[in-house]
């Protein structure tokens, strides 16, 4: 039988205790992910299509534009 990663399983509680939070509503969780972005002053979550353009890049010039300030700073 295959051991189970603690960190797996915590992250499954937490997934949960964020559905049963919000009704398990992707609406509800959406915009509450929005507030908390706005409260923070920055982006939470990246849009996926910023992850895929990071993806195509070389990655000696992400880390460049890393080091710059360009990207993820």
């Amino acid at each position: 039988m295959k051991s189970r990663d603690s960190i797996v399983d915590d992250l499954h509680k937490l997934r949960e205790r964020i559905g049963r939070a919000h009704g398990f509503d992707v609406d509800r969780i959406a915009a509450t992910i929005r507030r908390h972005e706005r409260e923070a002053g920055r982006a939470l979550v990246e849009p996926a299509r910023a992850r895929a353009k990071r993806r195509t890049q070389s990655p000696r010039r992400r880390a460049a534009q890393q080091r710059d300030g360009a990207v993820g700073a």
